[in-house]
């Protein structure tokens, strides 16, 4: 919604589910609609982050595409699945759309 709120906080959170649901007081099922994605996946710290971004950022720029909606994350190997930062693997996910 924009604004910063410290209580009442509206989250949504993407997750691949098989089968069908139905919604909860809680949880909302929701089928997303393919989109154009400009990604990049890397291992390491979650400190070189801003590098991949910027990657990103220049092969849209480059390439005649432009940001068309919210960046994501997905965590391919997260910190609950190891302890060393170098085996992290993530991948950074922006939609785009050619000019």
């Amino acid at each position: 919604d924009g604004e910063h709120k410290e209580s009442d906080v509206d989250v949504e959170v993407q997750k691949s589910v098989k089968g069908n649901y139905k919604n909860t007081e809680n949880v909302v099922f929701k089928t997303v609609a393919p989109v154009l994605m400009a990604s990049a996946t890397y291992k390491g710290s979650y400190e070189k982050i801003n590098e991949v971004n910027e990657a990103v950022a220049n092969w849209v720029r480059d390439n005649g595409y432009e940001f068309n909606g919210l960046s994501f994350c997905i965590y391919h190997v997260r910190p609950h699945e190891t302890q060393n930062s170098d085996e992290l693997v993530t991948e950074v996910c922006y939609p785009v759309k050619k000019k």
